[in-house]
């Protein structure tokens, strides 16, 4: 089959498929950060302020005083909101990290179940039990912080399977000449779940029901389990088993991805994967990037709360804002940097030294001087929060993410599998480094935080731009140019849209 005509892309059913993955991945994200959301409003700031109060130092009390002086002037847009739970601020951190202790044990192992299972029933099945319980959750959060971090676990031990089950489907669903825009359009809807989940779970947390906060947790779980219904009926793990697909798209399908599910054989290289330089440099730019991008993900709300004086409807509303810049930059850094390589302005590794820099080195500066910031100063503080959470993102769409596929070739799913569990410590620890050093929820205490990110950021831009390669190594060589070249391609693809 020499040439294949190119089947209308609107309708298709790998336009639905695509539409549907975006949706996956919205829902994805809102229940992986509904719970940095709700906890604003779950908590009775009221009673515990009064409980660490009678707990504190003289010298403590004298400057949460002189904290709520300074914020007389703003003290107007903040209007808390108290829910019946008591929870220290150390709780609060590991009720946070607890879906990431569940994330990071089935990175590695969800591509393999998705192997053996199919792509469309690791996804609707992970899915669903994620729903169903976010949907519990009101219900184990009565029982004590303990019975809802294991539900939060359980969430993130069934998201962890997420994005190597929906590689998976890709390879048989995604033809060359369109990957660009059914991966990409379908993977922008990560983006998309912090962009709606912020400002509703705000909204929800104010006005909806079950106390406000429950109904964050009922209304996203119940439109994830709606997904899952419409996924699984309206999906297969191929085109050739499809029940609605026409024969003329299905062999169109078929045709263009047969060179993405060549195997190539090779040997893995564990040892070049794990201790190369070029490796190392990923490890730790990722590492270091998500710990400022989890920091911000699970404490955004609780830092408006805490030091701008944001209600939570506010709150949410704001909060959304960097994720709009960050999805602009995304895009723009990824269009940049292949004209940069392609025009020869820019060699390869230069482009990504060049967007590895400004990756981590804006938002250092943009988290030293939120460091700074008061309630007397909240414009400034969105501002410097815009600039520092939405500069991450070109390292997504133009840096460390993209350089996987570079380096590794056909070894690109391993290599994003291993940089990627090493970048889900940061959601484990930030949270509860957050919790133990912000007890008194004020301004100086939020300032270590700020600083401890910055070093963080620094370490990585540093080792990043030093020791980072942009050229495929030695290890990773396929002897078939042509099968290297079509699963370098699709991993690209794939992978700089994370």
């Amino acid at each position: 089959m020499e040439s294949t005509k190119i089947p209308r892309l609107f309708p298709s059913i790998r336009l639905l498929m695509s539409i549907l993955i975006f949706l996956g991945y919205c829902f994805q994200y809102m229940l992986k950060i509904n719970m940095s959301i709700a906890i604003v409003c779950m908590v009775n700031n009221t009673a515990l302020g009064i409980l660490n109060y009678k707990n504190t130092t003289d010298a403590s009390q004298s400057t949460d005083l002189e904290s709520s002086d300074q914020c007389a002037s703003t003290i107007s847009h903040h209007k808390p909101i108290d829910g019946p739970f008591t929870w220290q601020k150390s709780t609060q951190g590991f009720i946070l990290s607890s879906y990431f202790y569940g994330y990071i044990l089935t990175q590695l192992p969800g591509g393999f179940i998705s192997y053996k299972l199919g792509g469309k029933n690791v996804l609707t099945i992970t899915m669903l039990i994620a729903s169903i319980f976010t949907l519990l959750i009101p219900l184990f959060a009565k029982f004590g912080a303990v019975p809802l971090m294991i539900c939060r676990f359980i969430v993130g031990l069934a998201h962890g399977a997420f994005w190597p089950s929906v590689s998976s489907l890709w390879i048989f669903w995604a033809p060359s000449p369109e990957r660009s825009r059914l991966v990409g359009s379908a993977s922008a809807g990560s983006w998309m779940g912090n962009i709606i989940a912020l400002p509703l779970g705000g909204y929800l947390c104010a006005n909806g029901f079950a106390g406000g906060w429950g109904s964050i947790f009922y209304v996203f779980g119940f439109i994830c389990f709606l997904w899952c219904v419409a996924f699984f009926f309206l999906t297969s793990d191929r085109p050739e088993h499809h029940r609605f697909i026409s024969d003329t798209e299905k062999e169109y399908i078929i045709h263009e991805t047969k060179s993405s599910q060549n195997n190539t054989n090779m040997k893995t290289p564990w040892k070049c994967i794990l201790f190369s330089k070029a490796c190392l440099a990923i490890y730790v730019a990722h590492f270091c990037s998500n710990w400022g991008i989890y920091l911000f993900l699970t404490q955004l709300p609780t830092f408006l709360k805490d030091v701008l004086k944001f209600d939570i409807k506010s709150n949410g509303l704001i909060s959304a804002v960097p994720y709009i810049a960050s999805s602009l930059l995304n895009l723009s850094s990824s269009i940049i940097s292949d004209k940069l390589v392609t025009s020869g302005k820019l060699s390869r590794t230069n482009t990504r030294r060049l967007f590895g820099f400004i990756g981590l080195f804006v938002p250092l500066v943009s988290v030293i001087a939120l460091s700074f910031v008061t309630c007397k100063q909240p414009t400034l503080g969105i501002i410097l929060l815009v600039i520092g959470i939405s500069f991450t993102a070109v390292l997504w769409g133009a840096g460390h993410l993209v350089n996987i596929n570079e380096i590794s070739g056909p070894f690109s799913g391993i290599v994003f599998g291993v940089s990627n569990t090493l970048a889900t410590i940061p959601g484990i620890v930030a949270p509860y480094v957050v919790g133990v050093l912000t007890k008194n929820e004020s301004q100086k205490e939020w300032q270590i935080v700020f600083i401890i990110c910055a070093v963080i950021f620094l370490i990585g831009g540093v080792f990043y731009c030093v020791f980072c390669d942009g050229q495929i190594q030695e290890w990773a060589k396929s002897k078939n140019p042509k099968v290297k070249k079509e699963n370098h391609e699709y991993d690209n693809e794939a992978i700089s849209k994370f």
